[in-house]
């Protein structure tokens, strides 16, 4: 095959076939094409769209460009993934309780993304090993019913090469790029069903109803494509999810969350994804799965699974925090009318939560904690926030904190958490 005519064939509008497509991603991740032609290929896909049947096709091709990890296992094998916000510490409440419900949850899970946290680096904190081989995972699940291990350099290598040239070249926000990408790394393990959390606000990557939608769709059409049983939770990411944003502050409230003390959005969202996954797999309704999952938190059941699983690979579930806490106070008396996600994930950065550049070591200890919500009503002088820092200017953090808020004088309604549910 000729890589110009492929191009060609993509610029002007025609449909890829499955032998186009794998040709492509085999000949430049084995290095026989050079970056500017698959440079110009994303950029044709980003211009053009890919079908369902395409986006299909590249998630094969780089799935098969590593290994896949068969897990063997009785009882509904599930995952779940989320796009990434701030304060996003549901897999790692969620798991346990999926476990605790007699699934079986080996979900592989990423590192901080931009201003969004990562659920590796959250459980980093703790001082677990978070590398596992196929073997491990499986001795891990066997023994908890579930794992939360990093996505290892085996899984879809041709992702993580075709990754770093789209965000050099301005083709990451493509729908069926950003679909292809997730799914080659999901759908490397062998899982009956799989329940899709996509953010969308100020706090996420999709920032408007209608990308989230799209991105929704297209994961769980192309899943099912695949033979996944599949759906997806559009869930509200204009402020911060739970109470605590930063890597142990997380784990700690995840911890809390599972002993029965958890904040009502946190248990929104994970009991709704168990929710799902109950309709998915023919245990119940969505109804029965959400209400099933609030039993086990609310009676702190998957609490004494979650410290034995922390313990077992060598951390400690509740892990010391020993940075200063700064208290943020309302300015004036009012409403909160808004709060920028995305502001505020790049405020966790700063304090050194997060990564400016790959390889980056990160601060485990700082973070923020949010007192007062959108709708909430706030008196002037009234705790609205802690800033969790170690160095830095304190004024510009306070400062940088309340650029986030938006406050009104008249009343404002609460957000609605779940949007939309696809299938």
């Amino acid at each position: 095959m000729i890589f110009k005519e492929i191009i060609k064939k993509k610029r002007d509008g025609f449909e890829l076939s499955k032998e186009e497509i794998s040709f492509a991603v085999k000949s430049y991740t084995l290095g026989q094409t050079p970056d500017y032609q698959m440079a110009a290929l994303l950029m044709a896909v980003f211009l053009k769209g890919m079908s369902y049947d395409e986006t299909l096709h590249m998630t094969e091709a780089m799935l098969k460009s590593g290994k896949t990890v068969e897990l063997s296992l009785e009882g509904p094998i599930v995952d779940k993934h989320s796009t990434g916000g701030i304060g996003d510490k549901v897999s790692i409440v969620l798991a346990p309780v999926l476990a605790e419900l007699g699934f079986k949850a080996p979900l592989l899970a990423g590192r901080a993304l931009g201003f969004t946290g990562g659920t590796i680096d959250k459980l980093e904190s703790t001082g677990l090993k978070v590398e596992l081989s196929a073997e491990e995972i499986e001795e891990v699940v066997r023994r908890f019913g579930f794992s939360i291990s990093a996505q290892t350099k085996e899984i879809a290598p041709a992702d993580r090469k075709i990754y770093a040239l789209r965000d050099a070249t301005a083709t990451v926000e493509s729908i069926p790029l950003i679909v292809s990408s997730i799914l080659s790394k999901k759908l490397a393990v062998n899982t009956e069903a799989i329940v899709f959390d996509v953010k969308v606000g100020s706090g996420a990557f999709m920032k408007d109803m209608e990308s989230a939608k799209e991105l929704a769709q297209g994961l769980v059409e192309v899943s099912k494509l695949y033979g996944k049983k599949a759906a997806a939770l559009i869930t509200d990411m204009n402020q911060p999810l739970g109470i605590y944003a930063g890597n142990a502050l997380e784990v700690r409230e995840s911890y809390e969350a599972l002993s029965g003390k958890i904040s009502q959005d946190l248990l929104e969202v994970v009991s709704s994804l168990t929710g799902a996954l109950y309709f998915l797999t023919g245990r119940g309704s969505f109804e029965k799965g959400k209400r099933e999952a609030e039993r086990v938190i609310r009676e702190g059941k998957a609490l004494k699974r979650f410290k034995e699983w922390v313990e077992y690979l060598g951390g400690n579930p509740y892990p010391e925090v020993k940075a200063k806490k700064l208290e943020v106070r309302a300015p004036y008396s009012g409403y909160v009318a808004g709060i920028n996600g995305e502001e505020l994930g790049w405020l966790i950065v700063e304090l050194g939560g997060g990564r400016k550049r790959a390889g980056e070591e990160i601060d485990y200890s700082v973070g923020l904690s949010f007192s007062k919500k959108v709708g909430d009503r706030v008196e002037e002088g009234e705790l609205i926030g802690e800033i969790y820092c170690n160095s830095g200017s304190k004024k510009e953090f306070i400062e940088k904190f309340l650029s986030a808020y938006t406050f009104s004088d008249e009343p404002t309604q609460k957000l609605k958490l779940i949007k939309e549910f696809i299938t």
